[in-house]
């Protein structure tokens, strides 16, 4: 990278909460309770504040929230998840770890997000479970994909690992189905270093997961084993991290969605790369802003991204569809073009720079990288929107 290279995310922290940070840090040191403790206790009641759920339960990633919740539900050996092939693997390899069988749906082609007319036609008998993923902070259709679930008896889980804040209709995301999953990773809206979240408002469900978050224990020490439980708890030194960044949420997303809001008017200038839909009424998180690059583009995906590098602006192509990976391919048998609308987003997204502290003066020259890389092809190419 260079000197002064836009990175395509990044942690921040503002100077005062840095300080204090350190100062509570130093009280949980000393206080002789390092996990799950007093202070996660405090960050999953003022998380549900925010999230506007009954419970929530902290623990130490959203693959572990996702995984928990998946065995809270009792699912197993021959039943179906639906998820979307756009993702992050962790979605999908949650059902793996349950001996259950990811079924994958294909994308909407404006929102990029799961096709709710896809969900539908891949519903069986063995389906028990739609896992439903914010993309980039963008709101699923929920009430139609709440429908579906509903007459078909299926438990809605929404992977919320970039939607911190995201609104469905005025509702937060995470407290739209019956489980919300969040990630606290360092690239996320806010972060705890490493941490996730579980929201729910069962109780019996909450109960289930607390238990196996501690190795299947309703409480510490030499007490009964209830569940089949893993060391998934949160440290309350990560949840002094994260209490810093929730209060600071809002601020966050606003700025994002200004951030967002800016690139939407430069890009429309710029003609081939059209942004991420966002349904009306709903509000993004905006975790990354994404871009689909059109047929006409004067530039492939790959090389768009290698010459922004070069000229030290970080992006990000998220995910490459979970179902066309080798592991998934040798296991399941999945073949190309079985999903064509995530697997040209796969091939045609980019996440450009977007992070809490991203000035504007940065975002423009995002923004003026990609039309100085479009204005170095070679003419003949534009004219003729061929691409190497």
């Amino acid at each position: 990278m260079t000197v002064n290279a836009i990175p395509f995310a990044k942690p921040f922290f503002f100077d005062e909460d840095i300080e204090s940070i350190k100062d509570r840090i130093e009280e949980v040191l000393r206080s002789g309770w390092l996990t799950d403790g007093p202070v996660v206790r405090q960050f999953e009641e003022e998380f549900a504040c925010f999230v506007g759920t009954k419970y929530t339960i902290g623990v130490n990633s959203c693959t572990a929230a996702l995984h928990a919740t998946l065995l809270a539900l009792g699912l197993r050996r021959g039943d179906e998840v639906i998820v979307p092939s756009d993702t992050f693997v962790a979605t999908a390899n949650a059902a793996l770890y349950v001996s259950a069988k990811p079924v994958f749906a294909d994308s909407d082609p404006q929102t990029f997000n799961i096709s709710v007319s896809d969900i539908e036609r891949r519903i069986t008998k063995k389906t028990k479970a739609i896992i439903v993923v914010h993309l980039g902070g963008n709101p699923c259709d929920m009430k139609e994909i709440q429908e579906i679930a509903e007459d078909h008896k299926l438990i809605l889980i929404e992977d919320c690992a970039h939607a911190h804040g995201a609104k469905y209709k005025e509702m937060n995301c995470g407290g739209v189905g019956a489980v919300g999953c969040f990630s606290f990773y360092p690239t996320k809206v806010m972060t705890s270093a490493e941490g996730g979240m579980v929201t729910t408002d069962d109780y019996k469900l909450a109960t289930k997961i607390k238990m196996i978050k501690n190795h299947g224990r309703a409480v510490y020490g030499p007490a009964e084993i209830f569940e089949v439980g893993y060391n998934y708890r949160l440290t309350d030194v990560h949840a002094v991290i994260g209490l810093a960044q929730l209060k600071h949420l809002n601020e966050f997303i606003k700025h994002r969605n200004s951030v967002a809001r800016f690139y939407d008017d430069e890009l429309s200038k710029v003609g081939w790369l059209r942004p991420q839909k966002i349904r009306e009424g709903n509000s993004s998180s905006y975790y990354a802003y994404i871009a689909k690059l059109e047929d006409y583009a004067p530039i492939g995906r790959d090389e768009l991204a290698s010459k922004l590098k070069e000229k030290g602006i970080g992006t990000s192509i998220l995910y490459h569809p979970v179902h066309l990976q080798p592991f998934y391919v040798r296991q399941l048998g999945f073949q190309s073009e079985v999903l064509p609308v995530a697997e040209d987003l796969g091939r045609r997204t980019i996440a450009l720079p977007m992070y809490n502290n991203l000035s504007f003066e940065e975002a423009k020259r995002v923004v003026e990288t990609i039309k100085q890389v479009a204005q170095e092809i070679p003419s003949a190419r534009i004219a003729t929107g061929l691409r190497v």
